[in-house]
């Protein structure tokens, strides 16, 4: 028995947590959650400690076996392994490539073969002792995804399977991945694989896409996001490899599928399990996006004409006076989702499903009745139905798509903007009017934006202050740059169409703010307490939150773009004099409020400045210190520091 795990931050995780050792810490160690006196990451070590305080005297094996060589970073294949129970991670093929396998994919949409570690896929006939192949149980966390719907089954296996550090090449010792960014030894993403249909050539030297010679992105249609789930999916089938899997969603993960603020954990309480990761992703996303009783869900889809009656209640912008405010309204994700059906024809599995089981907490079985989920009461069906809003805000054009596209169409008739347009301009491929998962606009901003979060993670890795520096870098190219072609030196403009879901998911936020306010936009408009705001507000708050942190000076965070320059510059010219430590890592919270207020006090200013675009050097009509507003693009949302020696 193995535990095999392929997360994207292994490696980063493995990097980082070793400096803070002062020693190495194996990503198995990670996995592991203890290492000596380290304690941190995914906790398997008490479950070894659990197993072993458990085990009937009877069995002679030791469920601790296996743990030091987690910890020494001791690699023995599954066929050599004996009694140990072993942790991989899947990862791992740049020290030692013969751990990997090249397999062929039917049907390949994205690729006709992958590489892929053989603890999974088995050995070459040369050695099949050491590696015999596995039966694969699947333990996905139900989640809230970024870039898809939900993370599940299919996409814990349809990214989770491809190794970060996978060679491209035939040498050892090359840091060129495969599936990965950055080429460093720590890949930090799985930039590589499409995870949309457009997928625009690179300059990597620049880090930015490549244009033709009509000034359009240089970008090639795939299968996307579904394609690249598939293949894996399909190529591991096709080894003979058994799978089962079990979908923790006890506490499903709402909001992020990552470990940021936001997310949230919604207890509902449910360990599903199934044969076919089709079925059972099938079943988990009709359960998250139901929030209408199967009866009036079946009349509403047969009065509309829609392609499934599992519809939830969101919220929806409507005019009242000179007001754009929040109503109910009926909508589905599972209308612009093709994944189960895409899945289905490559031969993954089917979308049709039965339930069966037990309800733990009212001593009743569950079944199931046309696909929706219930349970048996005596003689009634009982219907199991979420009572949370389920959505990610990075996805939330195609998650809650009427929300947004309400209050764009409410603002354009109150104002005269055109907004509906430009997101079906930039979105619409097919020109349908609906927006479907697999339209995510044909500049290919997913493979731009990967390579530039993975090049952030290599600085932040790097050196004394590489935290502030790849932060800095990450909201200055990721969220600012390349929204608008006056702000970058080349003219880039891959992020303008994202620009459009970010500000209104803004506006929806804003929209549920405890206090009213004025619009100072457009005449007699207010927002909050459930009132929306208009475009140009929203945009603005937007974009003084990625610069500055909010839209006042004494709401000035340390993590803006303006926090994060300062911050270096007062621990690396002014020995922390504000912050109160040269540690990049340590800074009091009240520093940039202190130093902005002793700077407008007439206190010398520190050595740095951070340009920003015309408008923008000023908030709540003060002039903020060390800020200058230009028009040269290849200044914009730059940093100086030290008379210009350095320049972020």
């Amino acid at each position: 028995m193995a535990l095999g795990e392929a997360s994207t931050s292994s490696l980063l995780l493995e990097s980082a947590f070793s400096r803070q050792a002062g020693r190495t810490i194996t990503s198995e160690a990670i996995f592991e959650g203890r290492s000596g006196d380290f304690y941190g990451g995914w906790g398997f070590y008490f479950v070894r400690r659990y197993l072993a305080d458990r085990h009937p005297p009877s069995h002679t094996d030791d469920p601790m076996r296996g743990y030091e060589e987690s910890v020494a970073g001791r690699y023995l294949p599954p066929g050599r392994a004996g009694d140990r129970l072993m942790v991989y991670d899947l990862n791992k093929l740049g020290d030692d490539p013969s751990r990997g396998r090249t397999v062929g994919v039917p049907g390949g949409a994205n690729f006709p073969e992958i590489t892929l570690h053989k603890a999974i896929v088995g050995g070459d006939a040369d050695d099949r002792g050491d590696y015999p192949g596995c039966v694969l149980v699947n333990v996905p966390k139900l989640k809230i995804h970024a870039q898809d719907l939900i993370t599940n089954a299919i996409k814990n296996l349809g990214i989770g399977l491809y190794p970060t550090q996978c060679p491209s090449g035939a040498s050892h010792g090359r840091t060129s991945w495969k599936y990965a960014l950055p080429p460093s030894a720590t890949p930090s993403f799985k930039a590589k694989l499409p995870h949309m249909p457009w997928v625009v050539e690179m300059d990597t030297a620049a880090n930015l896409p490549v244009k033709d010679g009509n000034g359009a992105y240089a970008a090639t249609k795939t299968a996307g996001m579904p394609g690249t789930q598939a293949d894996v999916i399909r190529a591991v089938q096709n080894q003979g490899v058994f799978m089962v899997h079990v979908s923790d969603a006890i506490d499903m993960i709402n909001l992020n599928h990552n470990p940021e603020g936001i997310a949230v954990r919604i207890p509902e309480g449910y360990i599903w399990a199934s044969l076919d990761c089709v079925a059972m992703d099938h079943l988990c996303s009709r359960y998250c996006f139901k929030t209408v009783p199967m009866a009036e869900g079946l009349r509403l889809k047969e009065e509309n004409g829609w392609v499934t009656e599992f519809v939830r209640h969101v919220p929806v912008a409507a005019i009242e006076g000179q007001n754009i405010v929040t109503a109910e309204g009926l909508d589905s994700p599972l209308f612009r989702y093709n994944l189960y059906r895409y899945a289905e024809e490559r031969g993954v599995g089917r979308q049709q499903y039965y339930v069966t089981g037990w309800d733990g907490t009212t001593g009743t079985p569950l079944a199931s009745l046309a696909g929706h989920p219930g349970r048996i009461e005596g003689a009634a069906f009982v219907e199991l139905m979420t009572t949370t809003m389920y959505y990610n805000p990075s996805c939330m054009l195609w998650d809650m798509q009427k929300t947004l596209l309400s209050y764009a169409e409410a603002h354009d008739r109150l104002t005269g903007s055109s907004l509906v347009g430009q997101f079906m301009e930039g979105f619409d491929e097919n020109r349908d009017g609906v927006i479907d998962y697999d339209e995510n606009g044909r500049k290919g901003f997913w493979t731009p934006g990967f390579s530039i979060l993975s090049h952030a993670l290599d600085l932040q890795m790097a050196g004394d202050y590489g935290m502030l520096e790849g932060d800095f870098y990450r909201t200055a190219n990721y969220s600012l740059k390349h929204t608008d072609p006056r702000w970058n030196p080349r003219g880039h403009d891959f992020a303008r169409e994202y620009m459009l879901v970010w500000i209104a998911t803004r506006a929806y936020e804003m929209s549920k703010a405890g206090t009213v306010s004025d619009d100072p936009f457009v005449p007699g408009m207010k927002w909050g307490k459930g009132m929306w705001p208009g475009w140009s507000l929203a945009t603005r708050h937007l974009l003084s939150g990625f610069v500055y942190g909010g839209m006042s000076p004494d709401l000035v965070s340390p993590g803006s773009l303006y926090g994060t320059a300062f911050r270096y510059a007062d621990k690396t010219l002014n020995n922390g004099g504000y912050t109160g430590s040269v540690d990049q890592a340590v800074s009091d919270p009240r520093a940039v409020a202190l130093y902005i207020e002793a700077a407008s006090n007439g206190a010398a200013p520190l050595d740095f400045t951070l340009y920003v675009p015309a408008g923008f050097g000023r908030l709540a009509g003060m002039k903020i210190p060390n800020v200058e507003e230009t028009d040269d693009p290849g200044r914009i949302f730059t940093a100086r520091f030290a008379g210009g020696r350095e320049v972020w």
